[in-house]
């Protein structure tokens, strides 16, 4: 327990000391994105096959952006809670990186054991991704993320490394803006499939419900298959 409220308080003082080098100005705000989904599907994955509330609250200054993340179940049976820091080079890279802790796998939804980081047993998973952006005449967005640390291990008990690269595409049909996207497995044996190939394609679809003059609702549907798992899913979402 000790080392591990020692690894815990040694990642959140080098979170604080990069954030208070910053040149905080004018430019720094908060952001509160709440949503409530009918399931939470993320890279090809059902983590949530229940409806969740989900909410990220984050800083960003300049080209630096930290938040936090979570997502709750309504019937209590999974729930998430990550931290995530990302920088934005220029309009067409950045770099994000997530530690993610979902307690889906423990026996109860109160096993919660958030300072366990031992490599073997850890629900904390450290995932890095890496976004490209193409030009506005070839909008292309390219998206490499890794699992460098946490409770992605192959069966001799190493870190496996799964590795996940999306390809999007944004589209007008109808006057309607679509994103399509394709995801695949980079190697064999990872946490998204056995083999390597496409598990997540599918389009989403956002609209902007307008309430009042000042308040508005973003809906989206998504349409998700995987090819490898043999699923298909519709997904919707409203944030707030």
């Amino acid at each position: 327990m000790k080392k591990s409220v020692l690894k815990l308080s040694v990642l959140f003082t080098l979170i604080i000391l990069f954030a208070s080098n910053m040149n905080v100005n004018a430019q720094g705000k908060v952001t509160v994105s709440p949503s409530v989904t009918t399931r939470h599907y993320w890279r090809g994955i059902m983590v949530s096959n229940t409806a969740n509330f989900e909410m990220d609250l984050a800083y960003t200054n300049n080209n630096f952006t930290f938040g936090a993340w979570g997502g709750y179940a309504f019937d209590n049976t999974y729930s998430e809670f990550d931290f995530h820091v990302g920088y934005k080079f220029n309009d067409h890279f950045n770099i994000a990186v997530w530690d993610l802790f979902a307690n889906r796998d423990r026996a109860s939804i109160d096993d919660y054991n958030y300072l366990d980081l031992d490599r073997a047993t850890t629900n904390h998973l450290i995932d890095a991704s890496f976004n490209f952006y193409f030009t506005e005449k070839f909008p292309l967005s390219l998206s490499v993320s890794t699992m460098l640390y946490g409770r992605d291990l192959d069966e001799n008990g190493d870190q496996n490394y799964s590795t996940y690269v999306e390809f999007g595409y944004p589209v007008t049909i109808g006057g309607e803006k679509i994103s399509l996207f394709a995801g695949l497995n980079a190697f064999e044996d990872q946490v998204y499939g056995e083999s390597f190939g496409f598990v997540n394609i599918g389009a989403t679809a956002t609209r902007e419900i307008k309430i009042t003059e000042s308040f508005s609702l973003n809906a989206w549907a998504k349409v998700a298959i995987n090819p490898q798992a043999e699923t298909a899913n519709l997904i919707l979402g409203i944030g707030f």
